[in-house]
């Protein structure tokens, strides 16, 4: 192994003697791309080659310095493999498309054999969520700054997971308070059999959506009635909370 360290292998070794980086690269979902130091591809899997719009071969004719020339994303692609060539340490980042410039891509550049290999993946998809995400967050706190809208989650066993201030508000209990007990127990005692009844066609999956009226105990004695719409939360196919939504009436 000392020995073998001491010669740098050449590309037939490289080709003939992979130590299992060829069976590897090719079962990653990620591309994968290995070049020498002047930046001639001397190996990739099918998910690059596909992902270029060409086959291995001619794939491998690909000429980076040139590229770099006319296309802005490949000009940074080549600015990050010079530097990991020059500081021999590997680098994460995001970048758009070659080919695409609405698609993003994740890349990981790395020293390799003498040269440098990078892997990609397309996160679009992605970004695309986080934007949803952030865009339901900002909508949430709109929601709630209105005062007026109980916003709250059961989990599957029926038990508050989430309740927002409103609720506790016109209820007149702690959000502590709440988080300890079930839904049906603060629901009018003729309306429990009935809502555990919708609950549980929420977490079943029998309905997809719920619209109607829960009428809950406030701590001083009163009824808060309540239009509800209820849909399940789910992951990975199973109901992990049913998130509800209620105005007073």
């Amino acid at each position: 192994m000392s020995a073998r360290g001491e010669v740098a292998p050449d590309i037939a070794e490289f080709d003939l003697g992979m130590d299992g980086v060829t069976t590897l690269a090719a079962h990653l979902r990620e591309g994968f791309v290995w070049l020498d130091r002047d930046l001639r591809i001397r190996g990739l899997n099918a998910v690059a080659a596909a992902n270029m719009g060409l086959d291995a071969d001619a794939a491998m004719q690909l000429d980076f310095e040139n590229l770099a020339r006319e296309n802005e994303a490949v000009a940074t692609l080549v600015s990050w493999m010079r530097r990991v060539l020059r500081t021999a340490e590997a680098v994460r980042f995001e970048m758009t498309g070659v080919n695409d410039p609405s698609r993003i891509y994740t890349v990981c550049i790395f020293p390799f054999r003498g040269g440098l290999a990078y892997t990609f993946l397309q996160v679009t998809e992605l970004h695309e969520l986080r934007r949803a995400s952030e865009v339901w967050r900002t909508e949430h706190r709109a929601l709630n700054d209105l005062c007026e809208i109980s916003i709250f989650h059961v989990n599957p066993m029926g038990f508050f997971s989430y309740v927002n201030d409103y609720l506790c508000h016109i209820l007149g209990f702690s959000r502590s308070d709440l988080e300890r007990i079930r839904l049906i127990d603060v629901c009018a005692e003729a309306d429990r059999e009935e809502t555990a009844r919708t609950l549980n066609t929420l977490v079943c999956g029998t309905t997809e959506s719920h619209v109607g009226v829960f009428n809950l105990m406030m701590r001083t004695q009163g009824i808060c009635r309540l239009k509800v719409s209820c849909a399940p939360i789910r992951r990975d196919g199973a109901c992990v909370a049913i998130a509800v939504v209620g105005v007073e009436i």
